[in-house]
This record gives C-alpha cells, structure tokens and sequence, in this order.
C-alpha cells in the first residue's frame, strides 16, 4: 500500500514536470517588424528596439514605373531579410512580420 502511494506522488510528480521540461527544450524566436509609411518612412524594428529607416536607401533602386512602390520596396526589404535568416510569419495591413530562432 505504501508503494502504491509512493509510485502515485512519483508519477504525479513526474506529470506535473514533463510540461516545464517541455516548454524549455522548444526553439526561440526573435521578430523583426517591416512597416510601411511611404518610401521615405519605410523602416525595420528589431527585437533590440533599433529602428532602421531603410527607405532612401531602397529609393536608390531602379523601380519600374509600372509596379505598385509598396510592393515593390517591402518585397525588396523582406528578401533582405530573409538572407540573414528570418523568416516570414505575417503580414498585417502595411507591416510584414518576420522571425528567426535564436540559440
């Protein structure tokens, strides 16, 4: 009977750990925020706070004069992006939301 008792608080200890071991052995992810204000606006927010305005310099890209600048400039910047590792996860009115896993 003590044994019963002893395997039931030790199994319940076990079941009530599992979910914190769980949790910890998950990846990270750090996000970057794209926003779109107009070319001369348009910037990049990263998980440390820094803002960088990234618009006069995509300005300096040839754009056709038929493709929409929005478009045209965040697709440019999300590519960039992506070559340092982070990937798309959404996309909210004029933001693109990316992340990449962190060690």
């Amino acid at each position: 009977m003590k044994l019963n008792i002893a395997a039931f608080f030790g199994l319940l200890a076990l079941g009530l750990a599992a979910p914190a071991f769980a949790q910890e052995a998950g990846p990270k992810y750090e996000f970057v925020d794209i926003r779109w204000d107009g070319v001369d606006r348009m910037c990049v927010v990263y998980p440390d706070g820094h803002v960088d305005f990234v618009g006069k310099e995509l300005k300096e890209i040839p754009r056709p004069d038929d493709t929409d600048k929005r478009a045209f400039y965040m697709t440019i910047e999300l590519n960039r992006l992506a070559r340092q590792g982070y990937e798309f996860t959404a996309m909210i009115s004029d933001e693109i939301i990316m992340r990449r896993a962190i060690r």
